[in-house]
């Protein structure tokens, strides 16, 4: 008599508790799941106008040219795209992580290797013609950067090592690997200060009418893209199975570790794409300066966005809204450089006080 396992039906799978748990349950209403984000931003605005008034500055005029800098300016939105870009891929990558409970902090690493490597094969690689350049340093990137995951990865599942740990030291090993090769490895010989060569041939076109990078295409494509992966595919099923219980993906005769090492490879891929499109599209060299934390405000994006692909998108222009908003602002009034990060942080205070609030009522 032979023993056959029947796949688990995803409705009977205990979901955690916290953040993700409820992500991963169906919740009865979607705006109850949003409520906790929308609040945090609108508080965290509040208390920012707050410390703005503190410092003579009118909240009301300072939002005003905050919005001014995105809708009333003819590069405002052109802006708000180029910034959302890598925080779009970067998110969509943490955003899966994290639905399987694997909390890496490793997404700045990934994007500066992604990045590194797919620089160095367009300018010290083999000459090829323009499109296949460009084709080919994606590629290398989003190899190098799921290799750079993958090595996360490993550890965890032949040591036992903690993902947030080891991912977390990695973004070290990336920044020093990028200031010795700009350098060293790949430096332009005529520069006068530390960069690479340009990309020249493989850097990306703007979409026709838009003064947008193609990149930016690339992120809104995969948005449904993902969303339909984690959705209709197995691999999606056995991501939300691996963080809500990876007793029962074993049952399923799936291995957890081969699961993990997926889902990190896919984060990393997102993250090393993210990376050379920065480069192909916005800065077309690398330099010192190139590490900005994309990687970590990313996590932000993913949590606003609820670890769902639209949410990751529509968290990311937010983001990028208030960079370029609060950029023009500062031309108009006497607002430190820093009231952006301490928005972004004030945010998270509260989402997660919010979200614990939430868990407590239910």
């Amino acid at each position: 008599m032979t023993l056959t396992r029947q796949p688990a039906d995803p409705r009977t799978v205990p979901a955690p508790d916290g953040v993700l748990g409820r992500v991963l349950r169906r919740p009865d209403g979607r705006l109850a799941e949003a409520a906790v984000p929308i609040g945090a931003v609108l508080a965290a605005l509040v208390v920012g106008g707050v410390l703005m008034g503190i410092e003579g500055v009118a909240p009301l005029s300072a939002y005003g040219e905050v919005v001014h800098g995105v809708f009333g300016r003819t590069r405002g939105l052109i802006d708000t795209a180029v910034i959302a870009t890598p925080l779009v891929l970067l998110g969509l990558g943490i955003a899966v992580a994290y639905r399987a409970r694997l909390f890496t902090i490793g997404a700045e690493g990934q994007y500066i290797a992604g990045a590194l490597a797919g620089t160095a094969w367009v300018t010290i690689g083999p000459p090829l013609p323009g499109i296949v350049l460009l084709v080919s340093g994606l590629a290398v990137a989003v190899l190098t950067g799921a290799a750079w995951a993958g090595i996360t990865a490993w550890m965890l599942a032949r040591f036992g090592a903690s993902v947030v740990i080891t991912s977390l030291l990695l973004n070290y090993v990336a920044a020093a690997g990028l200031a010795w090769a700009v350098r060293v490895g790949i430096r332009d010989p005529d520069a006068f200060t530390p960069q690479s060569r340009p990309v020249g041939e493989a850097a990306l076109p703007d979409i026709p009418g838009t003064g947008i990078h193609l990149g930016f295409f690339f992120a809104l494509l995969a948005v449904p893209a993902l969303a339909a992966v984690l959705r209709r595919t197995r691999f999606g099923f056995r991501v939300d199975v691996l963080g809500a219980n990876p007793e029962v993906l074993a049952v399923n005769e799936a291995r957890p570790a081969r699961t993990r090492l997926a889902v990190l490879a896919l984060a990393g891929a997102l993250a090393g794409l993210a990376g050379f499109v920065e480069v192909a599209g916005v800065t077309e060299r690398m330099t010192d300066a190139f590490a900005t934390g994309y990687g970590f405000t990313a996590i932000i994006v993913a949590l606003l966005g609820r670890l769902r692909p639209l949410g990751v998108l529509v968290a990311a222009l937010l983001l990028a809204g208030l960079t370029v908003g609060f950029d023009e602002a500062e031309r108009a009034f006497i607002i430190p450089s820093t009231t952006v990060g301490v928005i972004q942080a004030l945010i998270v205070v509260f989402f997660v006080a919010g979200d614990a609030l939430s868990r407590r009522r239910r």
